[in-house]
């Protein structure tokens, strides 16, 4: 009677498990889907066709003054930014100055590789296209094989809390991506596809053995003046485009204070309510002030979006500069996100014997930032990481 009884029960408890297991691999394929086609269908071809455009560079060098210095150049990441006038800047910082003479330096190139051919060779071992073509094969390998191998995705995507149910609950749903975390998971599987950013090669290190003065900066990148005028040029833009009431929502809908992330209000419900707050507490706020808001935080943007199109047309000074603005920015968040987390590990527990401690959740706040910065190729350390 008692089996008669249960039969139908398990019968139906299987029948959901089932149906869960059918949403739960639907969300993974479309996890997997996604990351896939920006991977291969964006991120891979724009990879190909920068390092196919420095190999055409780095060929015209090797056919007016050889293997050697085009090896050199290379090594020394001059062709990094495949442009005229991003090759001409690149080799300007390398030599220090716009008067450099490049038969000058294949008469030095010679002679160093006659005294030292071993040294040479460790000099120019890997190149930057030497280790960014590997390292885009090696992206091209993680993709197609672990991408159809549904153990090793899962494994990637499963966050830390899923993986570390034990007992019954594990065994049946230790291994599931829920929808409320599927934005992490998509996250953790593209992170799991960059390739290791850090580059063996050291342009320092080939100017200090070549010995070539590493130059000062004459004045930095951005000027007193140059930044009045992108502020001026900003806030005119924003004077002309607020005018217009379709841009002004677009305007006040990206650079106002955002709503609340309600795909964290079960799962995070202290951070989803500083989050309600800082919405809420500003649209309390006069018109006059969140205009005021808007404007400083459209000048920002203005001001980056001018920076980034001066690095790609290679003006000297630019990258230098934009890749401090990153640093210091990923420096910032991650601090913010840790005072988050200090905040949260003050509270009372909401019940007794519960605590929590944030020390796993900052360390892995701090490495992920010190890698962002890293990838930038700066210290870390600089930006207090």
């Amino acid at each position: 009677m008692a089996n008669g009884f249960l039969t139908p029960f398990l019968s139906g408890a299987l029948g959901e498990y089932s149906r869960q297991e059918e949403r739960n691999d639907e969300i993974i394929s479309k996890i997997i889907d996604s990351v896939a086609n920006k991977v291969l269908n964006e991120e891979i071809p724009n990879e190909e066709k920068l390092i196919n455009d420095a190999m055409s560079y780095k060929n015209q060098y090797t056919a007016s003054y050889g293997a050697d210095v085009s090896q050199v150049l290379d090594a020394a990441g001059v062709f990094e930014n495949p442009t005229d006038q991003g090759v001409e800047n690149a080799l300007q910082r390398f030599f220090g100055t716009a008067d450099y003479s490049l038969d000058s330096f294949k008469t030095k190139i010679e002679s160093y590789k006659k005294d030292s051919p071993d040294k040479f060779d460790t000099l120019v071992g890997s190149t930057f296209t030497d280790q960014r073509t590997s390292k885009l094969e090696d992206r091209k390998d993680f993709v197609g094989s672990k991408f159809s191998d549904t153990p090793s995705i899962r494994d990637l995507i499963i966050s830390p809390e899923r993986k570390e149910m034990t007992g019954v609950t594990g065994l049946m749903f230790g291994n599931r991506v829920d929808k409320m975390e599927q934005p992490g998971a998509t996250s953790r599987l593209y992170e799991a596809t960059k390739p290791d950013s850090s580059m063996t090669v050291s342009p320092l290190a080939i100017k200090s053995e070549l010995g070539i003065d590493v130059p000062t900066e004459v004045q930095p990148f951005m000027t007193e003046d140059l930044f009045r005028k992108l502020t001026n040029d900003g806030e005119t833009r924003f004077d002309k485009d607020y005018k217009s009431q379709t841009v002004k929502r677009t305007i006040e809908g990206k650079f106002g204070v955002p709503k609340p992330d309600e795909s964290i209000r079960k799962s995070q419900p202290e951070i989803y309510e500083q989050q309600k707050k800082a919405y809420e507490d500003f649209q309390k706020l006069p018109s006059g002030d969140k205009e005021n808001i808007y404007r400083q935080n459209f000048v920002k943007d203005y001001i980056s979006k001018q920076i980034e199109g001066m690095v790609q047309a290679g003006v000297p000074g630019a990258a230098g500069y934009q890749s401090n603005q990153l640093a210091t920015g990923i420096a910032q968040s991650a601090f913010n996100k840790i005072s988050q987390l200090q905040s949260l590990e003050n509270q009372p527990p909401s019940q007794p014997g519960e605590s929590y401690n944030a020390d796993e959740d900052i360390e892995k706040i701090k490495q992920l930032a010190r890698e962002r910065i890293t990838s930038l190729g700066l210290n870390p350390e600089d930006y207090g990481i």
